[in-house]
């Protein structure tokens, strides 16, 4: 049988979620059905390696996507972009072919080449929502939500003692930070005397609110790392908040996956996303706060309450296995891609 060839594409192939989704996906999609190759079209970065370990063949940029296409007969072009244009981030067709697929990560529209796209996939249903208040779908193309994968293959069996710690990995991104997340821990240091904080990946902002707030021996820092279940070894709480809100959360997931509870802001007023209140029930697997002030009050009831705590990691990893394991989700993308192949070819 003829193999679909499927080229899975961002602008570099680093530290993010939307990075490391497409890195699962290559992973998970079925080899006997697909070729898959996976590329950074400006520039590499910390994935190439996991993806070739995975046996993925890579190409890192800067790379014209036309080029890359026709020189490996590519089927499926599969591009993660932030949706609105961007010169280059789309191959051109020929005949209508390659099939492109987009996944939005901020929901943004491409009046310019948008029209070449012939599946849309949002990474939450806010996102999807948010899109088509703006823009009419397109007859001739397809709409899908797809949240980004948990590979549960990583994840590390789950034997720590609780240790009143909380913390937060993160891309070391002012945008992926609130100043909540560091704001609340007076209070909570004081209420609870044995509480604990670590921290993957921090923006200099925020270690200067650390150092202002002299905190800064109270709080471990680690750099960022892909290798994330370590991290997640450590904690018994994940505390997390981002000044631009979510289209997804994927370390919210993955702390979910690995049977911690959450604790997130909302941001429904003028902010970008408010995809983190999809992933967190408020009460169900997490507090979600509506307001900054009731942020160092949801840790502390959570570092303080055991039963409650156990609940909530026990719903959030039941969530997480239905709404977001990798092979279940790579199964509706492979089905999204053969939807395609099996369309109008013109």
């Amino acid at each position: 049988m003829t193999k679909i060839k499927v080229l899975q594409a961002a602008h570099r192939l680093d530290m993010g979620g939307t990075e490391k989704a497409l890195q699962v996906f290559c992973k998970y999609l079925d080899k006997s059905k697909f070729e898959v190759m996976a590329c950074g079209w400006q520039q590499g970065g910390c994935r190439v390696n996991e993806l070739e370990k995975l046996g993925i063949p890579v190409i890192v940029g800067p790379v014209d996507l036309d080029a890359i296409v026709r020189e490996h007969k590519i089927d499926i072009c599969h591009v993660y972009r932030s949706g609105h244009h961007e010169p280059g981030s789309l191959p051109s067709k020929s005949n209508g072919w390659p099939k492109i697929v987009e996944t939005s990560i901020f929901h943004d529209f491409d009046p310019i080449e948008g029209e070449r796209i012939d599946c849309h996939l949002f990474m939450s249903e806010f996102s999807q929502m948010r899109y088509l208040q703006r823009e009419s779908p397109r007859a001739s193309a397809q709409y899908a939500v797809m949240y980004n994968p948990v590979d549960f293959e990583e994840l590390l069996p789950r034997q720590k003692e609780f240790s009143y710690t909380i913390g937060r990995c993160s891309r070391a991104d002012d945008a992926k930070w609130h100043r909540v997340c560091i704001d609340c821990l007076p209070k909570v240091f004081r209420k609870v005397p044995e509480a604990q904080c670590v921290i993957q990946g921090i923006p200099n902002t925020m270690r200067e609110r650390l150092a202002q707030l002299s905190l800064g021996e109270r709080v471990k820092i680690s750099e960022p790392n892909v290798h994330v279940q370590e991290f997640y070894q450590k904690i018994d709480i994940f505390t997390h908040g981002a000044r631009v809100g979510e289209t997804f959360g994927s370390v919210i997931a993955e702390a979910m996956a690995n049977k911690i509870p959450v604790v997130t802001l909302s941001t429904p007023r003028g902010k970008k996303s408010n995809a983190q209140v999809e992933l967190v029930e408020d009460r169900v697997t997490g507090f979600v706060c509506r307001w900054s002030w009731q942020y160092a009050n949801a840790v502390i009831e959570l570092l303080r309450n055991h039963d409650l705590r156990a609940r909530f990691a026990r719903q959030g990893y039941e969530k997480a296995r239905e709404k977001f394991e990798a092979s279940r989700l790579t199964r509706k993308l492979e089905s999204v891609y053969t939807s395609l192949m099996d369309g109008p070819h013109v």
